[in-house]
């Protein structure tokens, strides 16, 4: 009797230990970013409420109609923003292998990830997405810099390298 490995049984040894890695660092980071929007925006500064912020993130999909679009357009925000925290989580993942001195400094290296997620966001994509440039503002930037840079790309960095 020969001993044969399915494609199937390897693949799925592969693959769980790279969901039980994935799943937590996008969730944990994904919540982390986007609970503290919420009561950045809510609570402390008293600007919108949180179906207002994610509304505000579903409009750069569907448009201005999102921020009267009730709670079906926050859903859909919010979706958005679990699929982009998905993205980075995956990209960091695949990344890390090929750069070893991220592994040298977890909370070295999730800073500088979140500071990368934030440029990339920030600089190139919202824009790109939404046709509206970014302008340096001194508040306005460390409010939207200091989630990524001590809860997004930390959680990332330290859930995915934990080894």
């Amino acid at each position: 009797m020969t001993n044969t490995i399915s494609v199937p049984t390897t693949r799925n040894r592969l693959l769980k230990p790279a969901i039980k890695t994935i799943l937590p660092a996008w969730l944990v980071a994904g919540t982390l970013d986007i609970t503290y929007a919420i009561i950045m925006w809510g609570p402390v500064l008293g600007k919108i409420t949180a179906a207002q912020l994610l509304q505000g993130i579903a409009s750069v999909l569907i448009g201005k109609d999102a921020l009267t679009g009730g709670a079906g357009a926050a859903l859909l925000g919010l979706a958005m923003h679990y699929g982009i925290s998905l993205a980075w989580t995956l990209i960091y993942y695949f990344i890390f292998p090929w750069l070893p001195f991220l592994a040298r400094n977890k909370w070295i290296s999730g800073m500088l990830y979140g500071i990368f997620v934030w440029a990339m966001m920030t600089l190139a994509i919202v824009p790109l997405v939404t046709g509206r440039a970014w302008h340096f503002s001194t508040v306005p930037f460390i409010k939207s810099i200091a989630p990524m840079l001590f809860l997004f790309g930390p959680a990332i960095a330290l859930i995915i390298n934990k080894k």
